[in-house]
């Protein structure tokens, strides 16, 4: 008897310790701050642990009446003094014109995190080093749904996307449909292995895996890739993403933003509303590139005209259908720029490689 009380001691000690570590793991720091971008926009950062993939915040007047409840489940993940934090941004739109504002979060666990407007920190964005590089006044973007390097028909065509780049001399690619390790692409890293093609840089981002398979979107430049994150967006079907990278161009640095949206109009109407948020809060030099599985009619397009120019627009080739399927035959693929860029050429080429046509634009700043 005496062995078996000393056992379940020692299991009520280990059960403790074990929900002690819990604890102090799912209440690692929470943090809040401000971002002001160059065009005035504001947003508001929190970096959370990297476990928690939702939060809910209360925002307050006066700390007692109730602006907003928002629950917030797309994020990014970054590295932020070499630990990984899930960013989640919260928009200012909430709390507009008012002092006096207090934000109560709620990480997931049954503690709340108090925060106070005028005690937060401000980030400027365009914060850094000074430009120290050759001007580059203007440059070559595509996007590119490669199918999983395969054609319409099913054959494999991965050999062909790295000439078709080269043949073009773009600059900086956006590809969706892009796999990892995947059998159906003979287990191939796709973009590591037309980056070196190409002698590129790349970025990959992930959003679904499965036995050491991954499946995503991906970008190539000639440039420094200076960071990039991946952002999980909203849906029940296949999961999707948005890779946000930063890459210098001369002396310059531009926001390049890559997606693929999903098949369903409830999806698609989530998944726009981060596309806007995050275009917001990037403002100036922001290029979204990608297949949003929408026409140009459609009501998620239509709103990004709010904020972003569409490079085909006055283009002969507005009209052309970028899907090449079997059957159908639609414009779903787009490049978006910010309103301080300028287009001077936009083509979709005419090439089997994929049951998609990639798009193509001269950018200038």
């Amino acid at each position: 008897m005496k062995k078996i009380a000393y056992i379940l001691v020692l299991v009520s000690f280990f059960i403790m310790g074990f929900s002690f570590a819990s604890k102090v793991f799912s209440e690692e720091e929470v943090e809040m701050k401000i971002i002001r971008g160059r065009n005035g926009h504001t947003m508001v950062k929190v970096l959370t642990p990297s476990n928690l993939q939702r939060i809910y915040i209360e925002i307050y007047h006066m700390e007692s009446r109730l602006l907003a409840g928002v629950h917030a489940d797309e994020y990014a993940l970054e590295k932020v003094k070499g630990s990984e934090k899930n960013v989640f941004l919260i928009h200012s739109k909430y709390f507009e014109n008012k002092k006096n504002i207090t934000f109560k979060i709620f990480p997931g666990t049954s503690r709340e995190e108090i925060f106070r407007l005028g005690d937060l920190e401000e980030i400027y964005e365009g914060d850094g080093p000074q430009d120290t590089m050759e001007s580059v006044n203007g440059f070559k973007v595509m996007s590119f749904n490669i199918h999983h390097g395969k054609d319409k028909f099913g054959f494999y065509t991965l050999d062909k996307i790295g000439k078709l780049i080269m043949d073009h001399r773009v600059d900086i690619v956006g590809l969706q449909e892009v796999d990892k390790y995947v059998v159906r692409s003979k287990f191939e890293d796709q973009v590591k292995k037309i980056a070196s093609e190409t002698s590129m840089h790349y970025a990959f981002g992930s959003n679904v895996q499965w036995m050491g398979a991954e499946y995503g979107n991906a970008i190539l430049s000639r440039f420094p890739i200076e960071s990039y994150q991946n952002v999980r967006l909203p849906g029940l079907h296949e999961k999707r993403g948005l890779l946000i990278s930063k890459i210098r161009v001369g002396d310059k640095s531009i926001n390049f933003l890559v997606t693929h949206l999903g098949l369903t109009r409830e999806e698609k109407k989530r998944q726009f509303g981060v596309l806007h948020k995050y275009v917001e809060y990037l403002g100036e030099s922001t290029i979204l590139v990608g297949d949003f599985n929408s026409r140009a009619d459609h009501e998620g397009i239509q709103n990004l005209k709010y904020y972003l120019l569409d490079a085909a627009s006055g283009s002969e080739h507005y009209g052309q259908h970028t899907y090449d399927g079997i059957v159908m035959k639609t414009r779903i693929d787009y490049i978006f720029v910010s309103p301080d860029m300028k287009i001077t050429d936009y083509q979709v080429i005419d090439t089997n490689i994929s049951d998609h046509l990639p798009v193509m634009a001269f950018v200038e700043f």
